[in-house]
């Protein structure tokens, strides 16, 4: 049995520090992924949500999104 493509495994706030983290020690997205137990795509496509988002508040929370660091 084949798994779905649209299954998707959310990403927790955790994955979300250490994805940051490793990007700013230079990690490439492959290492970032092998780490993280993710695809090489998923990592780019989370780092595009996060540029994306900079500076919004979340309409639920209130709370801002997390914020890439500037390299």
């Amino acid at each position: 049995m084949t798994k779905s493509r649209n299954l998707r495994r959310p990403w927790s706030a955790e994955e979300e520090h250490q994805l940051i983290s490793l990007l700013s020690a230079g990690a490439t997205a492959v290492e970032i992924g092998e780490r993280l137990g993710r695809t090489r795509h998923s990592v780019y496509a989370r780092l595009q949500r996060f540029q994306r988002q900079r500076g919004r508040a979340s309409r639920t929370s209130g709370k801002f999104f997390t914020q890439l660091p500037i390299v």
